[in-house]
């Protein structure tokens, strides 16, 4: 007898181990879902400052450091954990030292 393909789904289904069910928890953690994605300090009244998408060209070694940097930050759970947060930080770092 054939099975249809949604009972072989079933029979073959792998239950995740509890630390891979760990490693995809990490790994999801800081995703944000929806548009009301803010911080724990933010207030309804305040309105973050609006951010405008930019290109900058940079050496490959430098693009690969800086992302391991925020991949491995984001495993942490520390911050900044994406590129963009790393590259933020760094310039404002970087205008408030030559104030």
């Amino acid at each position: 007898m054939l099975k249809k393909p949604s009972d072989r789904a079933k029979s073959e289904r792998k239950i995740a181990t509890e630390d891979e069910a760990e490693a995809l928890a990490r790994q999801l953690a800081d995703k944000p879902y929806g548009d009301e994605h803010r911080s724990e300090n933010t207030t309804v009244s305040e309105k973050p400052e609006k951010l405008t998408r930019t290109t900058i060209s940079l050496p490959e070694q430098l693009l690969r450091e800086c992302e391991d940097l925020a991949l491995k930050n984001k495993r942490s759970g520390i911050e900044p954990k994406s590129f963009s947060a790393l590259t933020r930080m760094a310039l404002d770092m970087y205008l408030n030292s030559i104030k």
